[in-house]
């Protein structure tokens, strides 16, 4: 209870983030919301009306309780007018659209992908054929409206001219926009509610004469000149010379630019446990808090000019969240930074659990889509953990010795990031890298160097000597760090694959509240709940591999461009695939979720036939069927189609005689519609992945 009277944002942050997961899963009328808020409102007017001593003690809690109670009608607010923001217009034909784009275009292997800003030409003519009269409305109409626009991925055909845009351009284009794709495959990325948290409401794929350059923006704002600030420091670095893989590291951990790296780079990082170390954010800028702390300390040395001080570091910390180009994480941790900075100069000692409510509470009132951004997640409970464990695993050994004591800080440091992001690791990842002790031993130390090396170095850039004795230093470091991830990804099990669903995510959750009430309450009670908690996930899991143990599974995976079937008896697996990395990228997770590590490949590009269990299944992949004859069609129980091209329905039928079509991703929709027509006149089941998600099916083993 006194941590809640201690932290009042804390209370506050808790009553909006209900009132933002309440919108996600209900959806409240208008008079319930009224009739929520109004006794609310009333009981803190009442508070402030009552002047009766004795009344007043008695309604000491009604301005608490209303002001969370609005709190609560607020986060439900703002995650409604925030979805509302990413409503679009979809069309059946394309439609002439304005394109300004919102940040600067990616390269990928066969198109340049932009992020933009959309306006039909119908609405942006009629505007500018309105009266001038309501001009000053039609303003004030677009103001209100360009707070968070909803955006779309567009993929322009790669050529010279789409490489040659740059953020801000003005594009008119011919579109025709999709809704971003569900969950397709059982396991797999949501893709649609990942762009969702970002803002993008629609994607498009544009071919080269669909689109013409129009103008450069006539507008400029804050984000845009923060990229334009980090594209000048990235070209900086480019004169650096250095290879691929040390440049993208570079841009990465100190501008957060990483559309460079490569993924086995990637790989590396994320497999080693350093990923933090890509992901510019409190880490880093912390980093930098010390370099500016100590700059300033020898210019402002009296007391008198503490104020002064903070002023200037808070601005040299928001001045590096700009160049960074204002990311979410970045604007957290400066945010968190300068309030303990505020606190210090007003000799004030913030609690840190409402420093860390406040920055928290401010951004999901901005945003309300973060509090279901993964990095958000991600790193307000590494902070917590740090805040909450560090303290208490510090104090296990005594170290008198310097550089030990430095060792284990940072052990202790690392455990309890460790701890407090584990839960949601394992939940989104599904994986622990067994050697991140040893990870953050070199890798938080060299980004520390690097980052204070980067900052010399763009410091005496302009200076011919120097310059390279700096540049020469960055390259070296950048060189021991990228050298050591890679030997750590290489050392044998340096990760561990683990399955966690939502079963397994709120045991973890429910054991380090247990834990934590036991260690703040000192109540024994949390003990035998903690292990009861425990003893109820053993429990389920068991009866889940019971079931998956006398279960043959069946599935027929989603993918425009390649083949994989997967057939499973117990534990035992066969895989029918075209691409074998492709099919674990894209299955990796139901694999693990159905313990079917017991696998076995047959590459297979071209049709084949093969068995499930009694059933008879057979996977078209090519036209090698166009020229074969059947005097009588062949029974079979499935027949999936993958790849069909210049082919005719009717001769594929005369060869096969299914009880039931599964159509693949890769077929065409007007061959589709025919296959659907063919079993709609035969009597047959049809199933299309395309609409309907990868094919599953479940059957038990016959002994």
């Amino acid at each position: 209870m006194n941590f809640l009277l201690r932290t009042p944002f804390f209370r506050l942050l808790l009553a909006l983030i209900a009132g933002i997961i309440t919108f996600r899963f209900f959806r409240l009328y208008d008079l319930t919301l009224l009739a929520i808020a109004m006794p609310a409102f009333s009981i803190i007017v009442l508070s402030f009306v009552v002047n009766d001593v004795h009344w007043s003690y008695r309604l000491r809690w009604g301005f608490g309780a209303g002001v969370i109670v609005l709190v609560y009608l607020l986060g439900y607010l703002v995650a409604h007018y925030r979805e509302s923001q990413l409503r679009f217009s979809f069309t059946d034909e394309p439609v002439m659209y304005r394109l300004e784009l919102a940040s600067q275009p990616e390269l990928k292997e066969r198109s340049v992908l932009v992020e933009a800003v959309p306006e039909q030409c119908s609405t942006f003519v009629s505007d500018s054929l309105a009266s001038e009269p309501l001009a000053w409305l039609r303003s004030v109409r677009n103001a209100f409206r360009s707070v968070n626009p909803p955006r779309v991925l567009v993929y322009l055909r790669k050529d010279s001219a789409a490489m040659a845009l740059c953020r801000g351009d003005v594009l008119m284009a011919r579109v025709q926009f999709q809704r971003p794709q569900p969950v397709q495959n059982p396991e797999g990325f949501d893709y649609a509610a990942y762009l969702h948290t970002k803002g993008i409401a629609a994607t498009a794929f544009v071919d080269s004469t669909e689109w013409k350059w129009w103008s450069a923006s006539s507008r400029s704002s804050l984000l845009h000149w923060a990229e334009l600030s980090r594209f000048s420091l990235l070209e900086v670095y480019r004169q650096l010379n250095l290879n691929v893989d040390e440049f993208a590291v570079l841009a990465a951990l100190t501008l957060g630019y990483k559309d460079e790296l490569e993924p086995e780079v990637m790989a590396h990082y994320s497999a080693s446990g350093a990923m933090h170390v890509l992901s510019v954010s409190g880490l880093h800028v912390g980093v930098i808090y010390l370099i500016v702390n100590s700059l300033l300390s020898l210019v402002f040395r009296r007391p008198s000019l503490l104020i002064p001080k903070t002023v200037v570091m808070v601005v040299l910390l928001w001045v590096y969240a700009f160049i960074t180009g204002l990311s979410p994480s970045v604007v957290r941790a400066s945010a968190m930074f300068s309030l303990v900075s505020v606190g210090k100069a007003l000799e004030r000692h913030a609690q840190i659990y409402n420093t860390i409510s406040s920055t928290g509470f401010i951004l999901l009132i901005y945003n309300p889509s973060y509090l279901y951004d993964v990095g958000f997640q991600l790193s307000y409970t590494a902070v917590l953990g740090i805040v909450y464990f560090q303290p208490k695993l510090s104090p296990l050994l005594t170290v008198s010795n310097k550089a030990l004591k430095w060792l284990w800080d940072l052990t202790s440091v690392s455990l309890a990031a460790q701890i407090g992001t584990l839960p949601l690791s394992l939940f989104y990842f599904n994986q622990f890298p067994n050697y991140f002790l040893l990870t953050n031993y070199i890798a938080i130390p060299l980004s520390t160097f690097i980052i204070y090396a980067a900052v010399v170095y763009l410091g005496v850039f302009f200076i011919p000597v120097a310059n390279g004795v700096a540049g020469w230093v960055l390259s070296k470091l950048l060189l021991a760090l990228n050298t050591a991830i890679a030997s750590i990804h290489a050392l044998p099990g340096s990760v561990a694959q683990v399955y966690a669903g939502t079963a397994e995510l709120a045991a973890m959750v429910g054991v380090l509240v247990c834990y934590m009430g036991y260690v703040e309450l000192k109540r024994y009670l949390f003990i035998p709940m903690g292990m009861g908690v425990i003893v109820l996930v053993l429990g389920y899991q068991l009866m889940i591999e019971a079931a998956d143990l006398r279960t043959g599974r069946m599935v027929f995976l989603a993918d425009r461009k390649d083949s994989h079937l997967l057939l499973s008896s117990g534990r035992r697996a066969v895989v029918y695939t075209s691409d074998s990395t492709g099919f674990v990228k894209q299955a990796g997770k139901y694999l693990l979720k159905n313990g079917l590590r017991d696998r076995s490949f047959h590459l297979r590009s071209n049709s084949y036939l093969t068995k499930f269990d009694t059933l008879r299944i057979a996977v078209i992949n090519d036209s090698s069927y166009r020229r074969m004859t059947s005097s009588s069609p062949l029974a079979i129980d499935y027949l999936i189609v993958q790849h069909f091209r210049r082919q005719k329905v009717e001769h594929l039928m005369s060869c096969f005689s299914p009880q039931k079509i599964i159509v693949g991703a890769g077929v065409s929709d007007y061959y589709a519609q025919l296959f659907r027509g063919w079993c709609k006149a035969s009597g047959k089941e049809y199933y299309s992945v395309a609409e309907s998600g990868a094919y599953v099916e479940l059957r038990p083993i016959n002994n």
